[in-house]
């Protein structure tokens, strides 16, 4: 997992919000809300991987979250989605850009 914060649309059948992707893996995203959506709800996501320019989609459902409001001790409310369903191009990308993200992190400790 790595600390990210990339622009990200999402939609479920009832609405279209906008926030903040915080924390980014090959198996999903934590995405930053004060109002997260009930565990299992299914939502489509879009975001654009910074340097690569490419815009990401993706279906996942909410795995967990964070709800500072019903007292979580938690920094930080959100909710984290498990991808559910992602084009092998759109993961090969999100691998890509991790690895990019590793070894940035690695220069920084040398």
């Amino acid at each position: 997992r790595f600390d990210v914060h990339i622009k990200v649309d999402y939609s479920t059948k009832e609405m279209f919000v906008s926030n903040y992707v915080t924390n980014l893996s090959k198996g999903g995203v934590f995405i930053q809300t004060e109002n997260p959506l009930p565990i299992q709800s299914q939502i489509n996501l879009t975001f654009t991987l910074p340097d690569f320019n490419i815009k990401i989609e993706a279906k996942g459902k909410v795995a967990w979250i964070y709800d500072i409001k019903k007292g979580t001790s938690s920094i930080v409310s959100g909710m984290g989605i498990k991808f559910t369903d992602i084009p092998d191009r759109n993961k090969a990308l999100i691998e890509d850009y991790i690895k990019k993200l590793s070894s940035k992190s690695e220069t920084a400790y040398s």
